[in-house]
């Protein structure tokens, strides 16, 4: 297993739409990257991470909405091709943070209940609805796959100090 190098908004990777992932993709090679990004994941440390994220520009979600840091897997969702096929009408707002945009806290709202359709990597069809914490995870990393980040999500003056932090962070 390896870990893999995320990329940070706004480079154009995360603004593109991903694509799916064909069927003649699934297979062990498919889970072995899956595996990679979850302990990439895991290491950041993150609850969720989009394969756009990873500079792969296919529709693939590794999440675990109970990580604690442990590496555990209990809880980790393999998601190819994820769909959010229902949503409830009741949104709730959260504070959210992401792995592609370090640094910066932004409130939204979100479905408090989602139902998502996906495949596991060797293809097998599974559907679950999530409620709450999982819910609004899941919905953050499939906005990676239409090409939206938190940094899409903030408002213009707090995107334009969000880059000037990052610009001096770099040159230190």
């Amino acid at each position: 297993m390896a870990i893999l190098d995320i990329i940070e908004a706004p480079h154009p990777i995360l603004a593109d739409k991903a694509r799916e992932v064909r069927d003649d993709e699934f297979g062990d090679a498919l889970e072995a990257h899956m595996r990679d990004m979850a302990e990439t994941m895991y290491a950041a440390p993150g609850v969720g991470l989009a394969a756009p994220q990873v500079a792969d520009g296919r529709r693939i979600v590794v999440a675990d909405p109970a990580n604690g840091g442990s590496g555990d897997e209990p809880n980790l969702y393999l998601m190819v091709n994820p769909v959010i096929t229902e949503r409830s009408r009741e949104l709730t707002t959260s504070e959210e943070q992401c792995l592609s945009v370090p640094d910066m806290t932004i409130k939204v709202k979100r479905h408090k209940t989602i139902t998502v359709s996906w495949r596991d990597p060797h293809g097998e069809a599974h559907a679950e609805t999530f409620e709450g914490w999982p819910a609004i995870i899941l919905q953050h990393e499939l906005d990676h796959l239409i090409g939206t980040t938190l940094y899409d999500r903030a408002s213009g003056l707090k995107r334009s100090r969000y880059l000037r932090a990052r610009k001096k962070a770099v040159r230190g």
